[in-house]
This record gives structure tokens, C-alpha cells and sequence, in this order.
């Protein structure tokens, strides 16, 4: 070869490389996603939109709409789902990081805590969660890493670590916490409770949760120990500083009269360690609207709890037929209900109980609303999560099944979307 010839050469050589690099700089064209043939909820009051299809592009709904009027890009990745339901993403408000393959989170490998979020959350649907009590440090490292993109999982909210009344650690959790090597969540005074919640909200927490009933050995039996008014109030005091809501574990009236008379905004369960089994009063049912209470039932904890401690099928009967009639009456009286489940601390992943129990007391629009616009307003992200609807986040689920005809079909997810990509199931 001439020298001519090399140099021609080494120069098409050379402007390949310098267009390379400047394609590699470039910023990438938008993704575009056409899920093409489901039957579309698009929201718990709005009409079904049938043979529908819905455009995403990076992380935002682009188009929605029956397929006769949506435009789908050429290039578009398609998704085929005749057959299937499609929702908006659904929320679990109950939750704790507590599991082996989520804990030491800042160091853990990324497929150990890959597979901690898919086999607990990701897998049953859940684009967004709120952690009520695990450790603060631990909680914040692990939504560092989902949001930087190295591990794909839901929206991570989290109160980080919860505040018991003094001597109330629950004895449920006693030897988890000494296993761990947990410091104390005890507090004792009122400006003690103040100054850890405003440590751990500016440390980047996103509420708080407090113990106003904790269940504890009292006399040689369990009983509950209510938290002292006056450091319940301080803790919620400055969550709503901030702008942040507050959480309360109730267990019975008195854990629940601390709760409305503190202020708090949302209940982790319901009353269940109350006896004889009335359920709430119109009287306290008012006094709770009164108080733009909502209310997180986690249904299935009750039977987990019961097998775990061996209670007579009779006495969970009971307990399930009064936690049905106060999430009913509640609900029918205008209260906003939560989905949550409580899991971290059961190991009960698999949603279907779930819904199973909350159709006794609820329909299946109140529990896809519980899932979707509930507490996406509730927490503020309402504006942007919640729906299906144009400029909407791009947080989906698929349904193999129609909840319309079953609630448990919330728990046959084939795919779930966060952000406009399939962070789990067969189509990712």
C-alpha cells in the first residue's frame, strides 16, 4: 500500500473514532413503549377503556386511549396485552425493610438486593412504598442505589426509625433488634423525641412513625403500653413542620386516643387488640373523619400473627369479622383507606389474602383506589402518580386478570413499569 493510501486511510480511521465519540456524547433519542390491547383502568372512577393502548415515552405516559386513536411510533417497543388489565402502579404504604437480603444496603451486592425487592414488592406491582420503621441509615442507602439506577425497584419512601414510648420496645421485634445490634428507638422525654425527629427528617426521611400502643409484657401477660401524649405531639410536631405526615401504631382505644390527640395523619392497622369485637362507634368514626385520619388495614397480619402464636381458629374468626366492619363503616363514612401489608415483618409476600379479605369490606374500585390516587395524594405525589393520564409518571402494572371480576386478580401481575421500563416480568 502507498503512503498515500495509508494516510487516507489513518484519516477515515481517525474521523470514524471522532464520530463515534460524538455519538457516544450525544444525548440518546427518547424510548419509546406502546403497551397495545389491554383493557385500560385508567383510574378507581373513570370508564374502562377497552382495546386500549398507552404510549410511554422515557418516563412519562405520552398517549392514552382506545387503539382506534393513538398513534403508536414506528419504532416504538411493543408490548402485546390483549387479554390483560393495566393500571397505574400500585402503592404498598406498609412496609419494612427488615429481611436478610435488604439489610446492609450501602454495601450489599446488587443482584442480593435485586432479588430482596422483586421477590417482596416488585414482583406484586408495587412501583412505590413507604418504609414505617427499619433502620434510618440503612433505609436512605437503599434508595440512594434504586434511584442512581444500579438496582431496579419501586419509589422509596421510608420513616426510618420508629419512636416506642420508654419501655416499649414491642416484644415482637426485642430479638430481631438485638440480632441486629439496633440501638434503642425509645424515647422518654419530649425533647428527646423532638430532636431525633428532626434529625432523622433532615437526614432525608420522609415521615415518622410512632408507637402510640405498644404491645409489650405487662404483668406477666401482653398488654399495650400507650405512649405519652406529650411526646406524641412532639414527634408529630415536627413531621408537620416539615410538611411530612405522621404514622401511629394504635393496638387499642387508649394507643388510638394518643393518635387522634397528637395529631397524626395516618394508622399503621386498625384497633384489633380491643375485646369483644364491636368495632368502632359512629361517635369515634367522627371523630377520626374529623381528623382527616386515613387508615392502612394490613388484613392478613392478623392471620399471620394468629398462626404464629397459635390462637384458636374461633378467636381470629373474631378478630377478621371486626377489623372487616371498621375498614367498612370507615370507608362508607368517607375515610381514605391504604393498601399495605406489613411485610418485612411478615414474610407473607403474596398479595391475594390481602385483597381476598379487604373484598369483604371493600369493592374493587375503593381497592384499586387504596392502591393508586389514595395515597398518591395523600403523600403528594398525586399531581403526578396515581392515574393513567397523559404527562402522568410512566408507573404501570399489568394484570394476567380482571380485579372487576375478582379483587385477587391484583395479584396475578405479569409486569411491572416503573418509570417507563419493565422492572419485573416476562415482557422485560
Amino acid at each position: 500500500m502507498t503512503a498515500k493510501r495509508w494516510l487516507a486511510l489513518i484519516g477515515l480511521m481517525s474521523g470514524l473514532a471522532v464520530g463515534l465519540d460524538q455519538a457516544a456524547a450525544a444525548p440518546a433519542h427518547p424510548v419509546d413503549l406502546a403497551i397495545v390491547g389491554a383493557r385500560i383502568y385508567p383510574a378507581p372512577d373513570a370508564a374502562p377503556i377497552d382495546d386500549g393502548v398507552v404510549v410511554l415515552r422515557d418516563d412519562r405516559i405520552q398517549s392514552v386511549g382506545p387503539r382506534s386513536k393513538v398513534v403508536i411510533p414506528r419504532n416504538a417497543r411493543r408490548i402485546e396485552a390483549r387479554g390483560a388489565v393495566l393500571t397505574a402502579g400500585f402503592w404498598n404504604s406498609h412496609i419494612h425493610l427488615m429481611p436478610p437480603d435488604l439489610l446492609n444496603a450501602a454495601n450489599a451486592k446488587p443482584g442480593t438486593l435485586q432479588a430482596g425487592l422483586e421477590a417482596m414488592l416488585t414482583r406484586w406491582g408495587f412501583t412505590s412504598v413507604f418504609d414505617l420503621a427499619s433502620s434510618t441509615d440503612n433505609a436512605l442507602a437503599l434508595r440512594r442505589r434504586i434511584n442512581s439506577g444500579e438496582i431496579a425497584g419501586p419509589m422509596l419512601l421510608t420513616v426510618g426509625a420508629p419512636f416506642y414510648p420508654k419501655d416499649g420496645t414491642p416484644i415482637y421485634v426485642r430479638q430481631y433488634l438485638k440480632a441486629q445490634g439496633v440501638a434503642s428507638a425509645e424515647v422518654s422525654s419530649p425533647g428527646e423525641a423532638a430532636a431525633r425527629a428532626a434529625q432523622q427528617l433532615d437526614q432525608g426521611t420522609d415521615g415518622v412513625k410512632l408507637f402510640a400502643g405498644a404491645i409489650v409484657p405487662m404483668d406477666g401477660k401482653i398488654g399495650v403500653l400507650p405512649m405519652r401524649l406529650d411526646i406524641a405531639r412532639a414527634v408529630v410536631e415536627q413531621a408537620h413542620r416539615r410538611g411530612k405526615p405522621a404514622f401511629a401504631h394504635p393496638s387499642n382505644m387508649a394507643g388510638l386516643n394518643v393518635a387522634i390527640e397528637s395529631g397524626v395523619d395516618i394508622l399503621a392497622h386498625t384497633t384489633a387488640m380491643d375485646g369483644g369485637g364491636a368495632g368502632w362507634t359512629p361517635e369515634l368514626i367522627a371523630r377520626l373523619r374529623a381528623h382527616n385520619m386515613a387508615l392502612i388495614p394490613t388484613m392478613t397480619l392478623f392471620e399471620v400473627e394468629a398462626k404464629k402464636f397459635g390462637e384458636k381458629p374461633e378467636d381470629l374468626a373474631a378478630v377478621i369479622r371486626m377489623i372487616t366492619a371498621e375498614v367498612r363503616d370507615y370507608a362508607a363514612a368517607g375515610g381514605q383507606i391504604l393498601f399495605g401489608t406489613d411485610v418485612g415483618y411478615t414474610d407473607a409476600y403474596d398479595t391475594a389474602e390481602e385483597y381476598r379479605l379487604m373484598s369483604a369490606a371493600l369493592d374493587w374500585r375503593a381497592i384499586l383506589a387504596s392502591l393508586t390516587t389514595a395515597p398518591a395524594s395523600r403523600f403528594g405525589f398525586g399531581g403526578h402518580k396515581g392515574r393513567i393520564a397523559v404527562g402522568m409518571d410512566a408507573d404501570l402494572v399489568l394484570l394476567n386478570a380482571d380485579p372487576a371480576k375478582n379483587p385477587a386478580a391484583f395479584a396475578q401481575v405479569r409486569d411491572t413499569i416503573r418509570g417507563g421500563q419493565v422492572i419485573w416480568g416476562p415482557d422485560r
